[in-house]
């Protein structure tokens, strides 16, 4: 076949591709249907195909690449800022159909919005726990948190990297393309929302699919240009997702001190969601039990402690003191916790005549050459190294996940945890929780108040504004309120500005 031959090819492919394209346009809309506000939509399809192709890019190279390479940051600074106006064009969009009350007309278009709307919300939340560093785990425990309190943490668990990285880039975004193409067919077939308000003036139009294209071109410019230009600076401070091995090299005595509080289930994960009004929302489990409390002990002291005595051998020293009768556990368990509290060294531990002294200090020191780490991912379920929900619950009994090196998480532990993307306060990320995070903190400053109830809140609320196209009185409150004016005036119509004129 000749070079022509295949351009020809070539160029019919395209042309049928064109053709095919051209068949989906809307090609009559109302006179104000070539405005900004009323082509969002188109402009939200072309940003989630933009994602798709910056997380797929990502995807290739893997985290490494997308936190420590140059090239990486940028292309993870496009795609945050990508997100960040698809998720602020949507609220616009929903706003826009909100105030023109567009639900009254197309009752079903306005259900599978809202849906899109929240499921695009939480693929973002994941999307921020996939980020390997500090603020990807303290997102992944408070969003673990939120889960747990509705009874779905044992099937949505964000401190499960593997589970995270599967809902972010396949269940969500194969559901949101499904209801996408629904909203789009159903757009298609009817055209845009004809004004109900019999004073609204307006003709019907040739759409304008050059200005839509040329506009949505402009906001994939300003995702890439923020990516470029705020994307070095808003990466930072980056601290690396922690670890067993950090912990221990940095904060031994912490460390030690913390497993003796896992061995005997004294721990906020031992003691995690005990008091819940449901009872047991705790998914945290040993790998003989899914659904039951964690056995602390033997996640963080008795399995790692027998994985290290099967590679080293020696002297058993936690079983001697397993075998102590109780009154000398406690006696023990309390000396070893008020000495390495009070700054009592490893070393000092390692020849201490108190056995389980001696035990954490061992563990301690297998934490500090990296093994520690390996253990806990064996306790694990699955048995995977993506599975931080251990690692996340020490760190988190230990307090490093609030504060490291000086860095202090300006977020309640009771917080959703989805406020700020990074840890200056001036920096943007997920603003559209600040009603609830705001909630949150309300809620705190009550004694029998439990973060279930914000849950509850926002759920009833989801609900209310899902079936607001049937609900009497509330469905009418944009027209009483005349927000329409806001998008359907003479800036927008041109009927309206001749009569302005007149």
């Amino acid at each position: 076949m000749s070079s022509d031959e295949r351009g020809s090819r070539l160029s019919d492919l395209f042309s049928e591709l064109s053709d095919l394209i051209k068949k989906l346009y809307i090609e009559n809309v109302p006179s104000y249907g070539n405005s900004f506000w009323f082509q969002l939509g188109f402009y939200i399809i072309v940003l989630g195909i933009f994602l798709g192709i910056t997380g797929g890019i990502m995807l290739i190279f893997g985290p490494y690449w997308w936190n420590y390479t140059e090239a990486g940051i940028i292309v993870s600074q496009i795609h945050f800022w990508t997100a960040e106006i698809l998720m602020t064009l949507l609220i616009l969009h929903l706003f826009v159909n909100f105030s023109t009350s567009a639900y009254k007309k197309r009752k079903d278009s306005w259900v599978i919005g809202v849906l899109l709307f929240v499921l695009t919300m939480l693929t973002y939340v994941f999307g921020v726990g996939l980020n390997n560093n500090i603020v990807a785990q303290y997102n992944d425990k408070s969003g673990a948190g939120f889960w747990n309190s509705i009874l779905l943490g044992w099937i949505i668990n964000p401190e499960n990297f593997g589970a995270v990285l599967g809902w972010h880039v396949m269940i969500i975004p194969a559901i949101l393309l499904l209801l996408v193409s629904v909203h789009f067919v159903l757009a298609w077939r009817r055209g845009l929302t004809t004004p109900h308000i019999k004073s609204i003036k307006f003709s019907i139009v040739k759409a304008d699919h050059r200005k839509m294209f040329v506009r949505a071109s402009a906001v994939v410019v300003v995702a890439i240009a923020a990516g470029f230009v705020l994307g070095p600076y808003w990466a930072y401070p980056f601290v690396p997702a922690l670890n067993a091995q950090w912990a221990a090299q940095h904060y031994p005595d912490t460390f030690a001190a913390t497993l003796l509080q896992e061995l005997n289930s004294t721990s906020g994960t031992a003691t995690y969601s005990k008091f819940s009004p449901l009872g047991d929302v705790n998914p945290y489990a040993d790998s003989n039990d899914q659904i039951s409390y964690v056995n602390t002990s033997q996640v963080y002291v008795i399995g790692p402690y027998n994985m290290l005595l099967n590679s080293t051998g020696g002297r058993n020293y936690l079983q001697e003191y397993l075998a102590e009768n109780s009154t000398q556990r406690i006696n023990q368990l309390n000396s070893a916790y008020s000495f390495f509290t009070n700054g009592g060294s490893i070393q000092l531990g390692l020849k201490s005549s108190n056995p389980v002294e001696v035990a954490v200090s061992q563990l301690t020191l297998m934490a500090k050459s990296g093994l520690y780490d390996g253990a806990l991912y064996l306790e694990t379920y699955d048995h995977s190294s993506l599975d931080q929900t251990y690692t996340i619950r020490l760190l988190s009994d230990m307090g490093l996940i609030h504060t490291v090196e000086g860095i202090q998480y300006r977020l309640n532990e009771k917080y959703f945890g989805m406020l700020k993307f990074n840890v200056e306060p001036w920096q943007i990320g997920a603003y559209w929780m600040l009603p609830y995070d705001l909630l949150e903190a309300w809620g705190d400053t009550i004694p029998w108040w439990h973060s279930l109830y914000n849950e509850l809140i926002l759920g009833a609320f989801t609900l209310i504004i899902l079936l607001l196209p049937w609900i009497p009185g509330l469905r009418d409150i944009p027209d009483h309120l005349k927000l329409y004016k806001l998008f359907w005036n003479r800036y927008t119509i041109p009927e309206m500005k001749q009569k302005h004129h007149d």
